[in-house]
């Protein structure tokens, strides 16, 4: 237990301390691990600072770390590579991207190589998502917490007299008024997948799929209602499928008064600048079925560390950076915008301080007791994609909405029975 004490301290602490709270290493062999990463700039600059602290520390241990991956083919990428040989040791995803390589012995098992209880460092949820495979073995370590929110350009809704939406008839009314007094986008949505399972979480009492008998469970008239209500405001002008500008993201549109709001990850909040614009940015919990509170109103997620097997010398290295890593989370969450997964970092001064300064973790926050966490199972990424083409479908104007959902819920059947 005496790594874990160490851990708990750095998280209380500063980051010059809690860099050097990692353990001693226990590899001899001179190793090098690969680290692939789809980070920011910034974000990537501070993942390098923590890869050459830990270098220093481990002088027997090489971290490269390479960045530059389109999120958009990350996964097939790595997918591809690992299958051929030749891939990463170490990857930041989702645990749905982890359960992909469930009982191929691809993936490292932290818990073997670590000397402390990682569930005594985190909650219940964390640790069943991070145990969340066949063997029981924790495979995904998470990173970070973040979730979606409201960012809104309230200078717009109050030029046209409406109030920010806390609920979908309202998103509805206040978009399509918006847009039709300024020519303004009235919402648009960074993740299509995440907003499908938001609405599909709402509307099904926290049910996406039924995992007894291995198939969807929005296969039916309140999803296809869903897809019909998005699919009209698509078609209208109202809702809109994807970014405007030149940069691609929503964040841009709505820094440049392209949209006059969007739902997006928390983590988004550092891109935003309505300065040039004179806009007035607020922040709000997602919006819900209606104004009253009830359970599976939010979503959140989690971005965890993934490693997979090389030698033995790599398989404890990747280990012991997982480690130190988490030693620094109260700096790397802080970097991210993001809510964190351990209980000591949550509690301390200097994120509570930063939690208090940033309106979309205050969103995230005010949500989080009602949110839930997308279900890991065999079929998860394909229901991902599913859902993404579903939602993405009404920009084609031959858009079929009962045709698009059948399809979805086929394809994903198809990938949860799969052998």
């Amino acid at each position: 237990m005496k790594k874990l004490a160490k851990l708990l301290v750095a998280f209380a602490m500063t980051a010059s301390v809690a860099a050097c709270s990692g353990n001693t290493g226990t590899t001899d062999e001179a190793t090098t691990i690969t680290i692939w990463h789809t980070f920011t700039e910034d974000q990537e600059a501070l993942l390098e600072q923590i890869a050459d602290d830990f270098e220093s520390e481990h002088e027997n241990i090489t971290v490269d770390v390479k960045g530059g991956y389109e999120a958009s083919t990350y996964e097939s990428v790595v997918t591809d590579a690992i299958a051929n040989g030749v891939g990463p040791n170490l990857v930041f995803n989702f645990a749905t991207f982890a359960k992909n390589f469930d009982g191929q012995d691809k993936l490292i098992s932290f818990d073997d190589y670590w000397d402390f209880n990682y569930a005594d460092i985190t909650t219940p949820t964390i640790y069943e998502e991070a145990t969340g495979f066949s063997d029981g073995k924790i495979h995904a370590v998470p990173i970070y917490t973040a979730g979606p929110v409201l960012f809104v350009n309230k200078a717009i809704y109050d030029e046209v007299g409406v109030e920010i939406p806390t609920t979908w008839d309202e998103v509805k009314e206040t978009s399509k008024k918006i847009y039709e007094e300024t020519g303004v986008v009235g919402l648009s949505i960074d993740s299509l997948t995440d907003f499908a399972q938001l609405l599909i979480y709402q509307s099904h009492e926290g049910q996406i799929v039924d995992l007894e008998n291995n198939e969807v469970a929005f296969n039916d008239e309140k999803t296809l209602e869903w897809v019909e209500w998005w699919a009209e405001g698509v078609k209208e002008g109202y809702f809109q499928v994807a970014a405007q500008g030149a940069d691609g993201y929503n964040s841009g549109d709505l820094n440049s008064g392209l949209i006059a709001s969007y739902i997006g990850s928390c983590a988004g909040m550092p891109y935003l600048d309505l300065s040039e614009i004179n806009g007035d940015l607020q922040v709000v919990r997602v919006p819900m079925m209606s104004d009253a509170e009830y359970e599976n109103a939010g979503l959140i997620w989690n971005r965890a560390a993934i490693g997979f097997k090389g030698t033995e010398a790599q398989n404890q290295a990747v280990a012991d950076f997982v480690e130190y890593f988490i030693g620094r989370n109260s700096e790397w969450v802080q970097a991210v915008s993001a809510n964190s997964p351990y209980t000591a970092v949550l509690e301390d001064e200097s994120y509570q301080e930063f939690l208090a300064s940033n309106p979309a973790l205050q969103a995230l926050e005010d949500q989080l007791q009602v949110s839930f966490i997308a279900p890991v199972f065999a079929g998860s990424t394909e229901m991902r994609n599913q859902l993404e083409e579903l939602f993405k479908g009404p920009a084609d104007p031959s858009f079929d909405a009962a045709t698009a959902l059948q399809k979805a819920a086929d394809n994903t059947n198809a990938a949860m029975q799969a052998e």
